[in-house]
């Protein structure tokens, strides 16, 4: 079974109480390269997970700012986690647009498939000196040997794409 944006928020309060900014924080950046998620999907999310009992909600007055709401799993919600974290994994679905282009730019000039490449490769460089970037602060907070495995396979992932887009680019000029 597929993990879906409600498992991954439970596992994400596995770890203690957050915020929806927190656990927003954690998806952008520990998790954006192997789980793609919208800003938009967690709160509708939490919201479910409230009603469902599996998470409770508590909220935080301050002054000059709104009300904070820090999300906490309960023993249903940690029950629930459980059974989904251990389910049979699926298999990875890659989704790339670029890729999409490229199949099927027999009739497209060289110099727009250069493009292409130059923009993908540009968005690689990106995800990887930003993943890269993120280990200290991981470290910092207590990332597990399991998830090191996950920040390296992000890491080879975007260097062996790289490396194939620059031979690629290369003999297509």
């Amino acid at each position: 079974m597929a993990m879906k944006g409600r498992e991954i928020i439970l596992g994400i309060l596995q770890s203690g109480p957050h915020t929806g900014y927190e656990i927003n924080d954690i998806l952008q950046t520990r998790l954006s390269h192997f789980f793609d998620a919208t800003f938009g999907m967690i709160y509708p999310t939490l919201k479910k997970l409230e009603a469902e009992k599996l998470v409770t909600k508590q909220q935080i007055s301050q002054t000059d700012r709104p009300n904070k709401n820090i999300y906490t799993i309960t023993e249903v919600g940690q029950a629930e986690f459980s059974k989904a974290i251990g389910a049979p994994t699926s298999d990875e679905i890659l989704k790339s647009d670029f890729l999409m282009h490229l199949y099927f730019s027999q009739d497209l000039p060289k110099d727009q498939v250069t493009v292409f490449f130059q923009e993908e490769i540009a968005r690689k460089e990106v995800k990887l000196v930003t993943l890269q970037a993120q280990l200290a602060t991981w470290i910092e907070n207590g990332m597990t040997e399991r998830q090191k495995v996950t920040f390296d396979y992000g890491i080879a992932y975007y260097t062996a794409t790289l490396a194939v887009l620059k031979k690629a680019v290369k003999s297509n000029q």
